[in-house]
């Protein structure tokens, strides 16, 4: 959650040029006990729009979780975009 930020901000650029850019994004991705996002992709996305989900998932790759002593760890993450 504390990542959500950045991903917003990806969508709040993109509704500029986009007023009426909107739907569920469902992410996969992969966490190692490192805290380091090891792979991330699309599962289904609403959006329409492939630069503005490439963008999503590079910068999912960035983000980073607290370390701990567990197993790699894979789950998926629907994102939802409504204009404000």
């Amino acid at each position: 959650d504390r990542n959500k930020g950045a991903i917003y901000a990806l969508y709040s650029r993109a509704l500029r040029e986009q007023p009426d850019l909107q739907g569920k994004l469902v992410l996969e991705f992969t966490i190692v006990p490192s805290g380091e996002v090891t792979m991330c992709r699309i599962v289904s996305s609403e959006l329409r729009d492939p630069q503005l989900e490439q963008k999503i998932v590079a910068r999912v790759k960035l983000s980073r979780f607290e370390a701990r002593n567990v197993e790699s760890m894979t789950t998926t993450k629907p994102i939802e975009f409504f204009p404000a």
